[in-house]
């Protein structure tokens, strides 16, 4: 933000938050000009909307500072947190481990980020999200991070914009520095 700050001062920023579908709903309908989110396996595309991918990380589990390790088997016998933005029913590691023959406890589900590592961090739940995240959370909560113990997607957001207004040069120039600056973070 500080870098687009001084690239464009003039620039005004209105952060919503917005489930995933009308999100959409109002892309399609001119109200917005971009909207950043990720796809889950199963959306359908949308013909008028462009989508570039922004951020990929890997996701990583945080737990308390007390675990010595995680294998398959901790992480099916442990409970676990799950951030559920737009109280989604399954996510992708959900559907990974039916796929594997397997379910996980979980034991608390909260749409926000931001009580989730602290919560994890006084208890004994796990945690899976991107390492990004992780090694952020890491400064501000005693926690260790493992890596995931099966393979999953990415986490992916994309940058989502209609067709129409996609074409203007300031929406073009706010994509291509919304790209350049989440390439700088992730090479920290």
């Amino acid at each position: 933000m500080n870098a687009l700050q001084h690239r464009a001062p003039g620039l005004r920023f209105e952060l919503r938050y917005l489930p995933h579908s009308p999100a959409l709903t109002e892309l399609l309908a001119g109200e917005i000009d971009l909207a950043l989110g990720f796809s889950a396996p199963g959306d359908a595309e949308q013909p008028e909307l462009d989508a570039i991918d922004w951020l990929e990380d890997e996701y990583v589990v945080i737990s308390n500072g007390q675990r010595k390790r995680l294998t398959m088997a901790d992480y099916l016998a442990a409970r676990h947190l799950v951030v559920t933005p737009w109280n989604e029913k399954r996510g992708v590691l959900d559907l990974e481990l039916e796929r594997l023959g397997h379910t996980r406890q979980v034991t608390i589900k909260t749409p926000s980020m931001l009580s989730a590592p602290f919560i994890v961090a006084e208890s004994d739940l796990l945690l899976a999200i991107p390492r990004f995240a992780a090694e952020k959370f890491q400064h501000a909560a005693a926690l260790k991070i493992f890596e995931l113990p099966f393979k999953v997607p990415a986490f992916k957001v994309r940058i989502y914009s209609h067709k129409r207004s996609g074409k203007r040069g300031a929406t073009d120039w706010l994509k291509a520095e919304l790209m350049t600056e989440a390439q700088k973070l992730l090479e920290k």
